[in-house]
């Protein structure tokens, strides 16, 4: 369980290593981008109706446009162009979004998958095993309560109690 590698020399990390629980950090992923796709999208109707009624409220005033070619004025090339950087920006977003999730969810199963093995070497006896979680882990807490329980199991074991 103990980290063997010298403090001085940090590992490279490829994108395997970041999928502790693969299914559980993309369902984790998926539902959080679900919640931001969905607020993006009121965002970008409210966004499009609000635009909409600007147009429509700039011709009722100055009625340049017959209204039968309304359509045609306000899909003109800036709107294009908008709409092509709109979407540019969300798919960026959904990548630096994910790649975050990606992050912060190894950073809480991978003590949560230490933590669990080293529970199952409690309970089969071997009291003498510590673990040590990476420097700033979440559960750094309960990994020391759970390396100090060993260590009264271990006493016990020794003293035959």
């Amino acid at each position: 369980m103990e980290n063997t590698s010298r403090p001085h020399q940090k590992k490279r990390r490829s994108v395997r290593n970041l999928l502790i629980e693969p299914f559980k950090q993309v369902r984790f992923g998926l539902y959080m981008l679900a919640i931001n796709i969905i607020f993006l999208c009121a965002s970008g109707l409210i966004l499009l109706r609000s635009f909409f009624e600007q147009y429509d409220h700039v011709l009722s005033i100055f009625h340049v446009v017959d209204p039968k070619m309304r359509w045609e004025f306000i899909a003109d090339e800036v709107f294009y162009t908008n709409v092509t950087r709109l979407l540019i920006c969300i798919f960026i977003f959904t990548l630096v979004f994910f790649a975050t999730i990606l992050k912060l969810t190894h950073s809480y199963y991978g003590p949560i998958v230490a933590l669990n093995r080293y529970i199952l070497e409690l309970k089969n006896g071997n009291f003498s095993l510590r673990i040590k979680l990476r420097k700033g882990d979440e559960l750094q807490g309960i990994a020391n309560n759970l390396n100090e329980l060993a260590e009264t199991l271990e006493k016990r074991k020794k003293n035959g109690e």
